[in-house]
C-alpha cells in the first residue's frame, strides 16, 4: 500500500494502480485465508501504517482517475466495487452509497450507461430520499468524458430528486440544479434554485453552501485534494467539486 503512495507521486494514477491492484489481491487472499468478512475485522487483525478502510477508498478515486489515461482500469473499478460489496459487510450508510456511485459511474463511463441508469434507478426507488444519489446520477449525464452528455437528462434528474418527499441534502441538490441552469443560460431559474439551496441549508442548520460549483477561485474556500468535499457528499474534495472546477 505504501509502495503505491510512492509511485503515485512520481508516476501519477495509472502506476500507482498497478501497484494497488497487486496488493488489493494480496487483501483478497487475506480474508480467505483467515475468513475475514468486515473491513474493520482486517484492520482490527492486521493494524499497521495503513487502514484497509482508508486505502480502499483511495484505491477507487486512483482507478478512477487512472481510467482517463487507461479505460481498462474502470473495468477494474468496477470489479473492485463488486467485490467489495459482496466481500464486506456495511460499514456504515455513506460508505455504501459512496460505493455504489463509484460502481455505476465507472459502468456510465465504460459506455454501459443502461447499466448505469438501471443500478441507480433500483436504488433510488429502494431509497428514494437518496440526495446524493440523484446528484451521482445526473453528474453522470453532465461530466461525462464519453458521448453520451445530455444536459437535459442531467437536469430532468436533478428536478426528480427534488420532488421526492423529505430527500436528504435537498440544498445540495438545488444547488447542483442551479449551477447546470447557469451553464444553460437560464440565469433567473438559476437564481430561484439558488435561493432554495440557501432556504434548505438556513433550515437545516447547515454551513452556506458557496455554491462550491461556480465560485471564483479568489472566494472558494481553502480546501486539500485529499480532505472531504465541504459540499457534504461524504467524498475527497478531487474526487468531487474539485474535480469539476479543472
Amino acid at each position: 500500500m505504501q509502495a503505491g503512495y510512492k509511485a503515485r507521486k512520481v508516476g501519477g494514477p495509472v502506476m500507482a494502480c498497478r501497484i494497488w491492484l497487486d496488493a488489493w489481491s494480496e487483501v483478497v487472499r487475506i480474508c480467505d485465508k483467515s475468513g475475514i468478512r468486515s473491513i474493520h475485522e482486517f484492520d482490527d487483525r492486521f493494524s499497521g501504517t495503513e487502514s484497509l478502510f482508508n486505502w480502499i477508498q483511495d484505491l477507487e478515486d486512483e482507478l478512477s482517475s487512472g481510467g482517463v489515461f487507461d479505460r481498462r482500469l474502470l473495468a477494474e473499478r468496477v470489479s473492485l466495487c463488486e467485490e467489495a460489496q459482496t466481500r464486506f459487510e456495511p460499514q456504515d450508510d455513506l460508505t455504501v452509497e459512496n460505493r455504489r456511485r463509484a460502481l455505476a459511474e465507472s459502468y456510465f463511463e465504460l459506455g454501459q450507461t443502461a447499466k448505469a441508469d438501471a443500478l441507480f434507478r433500483g436504488w433510488l426507488e429502494d431509497s428514494p430520499q437518496w440526495g446524493w444519489g440523484w446528484i451521482g446520477w445526473s453528474d453522470c449525464y453532465r461530466f461525462t468524458k464519453t458521448e453520451f452528455a445530455d444536459l437535459n437528462r442531467s437536469e430532468q434528474l436533478l428536478r426528480e430528486g427534488l420532488s421526492i418527499a423529505g430527500v436528504r441534502d435537498y440544498s445540495d441538490i438545488a444547488e447542483r440544479l442551479a449551477d447546470l441552469l447557469r451553464t444553460l443560460g437560464r440565469e433567473q431559474e438559476a437564481a430561484e434554485f439558488g435561493q432554495q439551496a440557501q432556504t434548505a441549508a438556513n433550515i437545516l442548520g447547515e454551513q452556506p453552501l458557496h455554491n462550491h460549483l461556480s465560485v471564483t477561485a479568489d472566494k472558494r474556500p481553502k480546501v486539500g485534494r485529499n480532505d472531504q468535499c465541504p459540499c457534504g457528499s461524504g467524498r475527497k474534495f478531487k474526487k468531487c467539486c474539485g474535480a469539476r472546477n479543472q
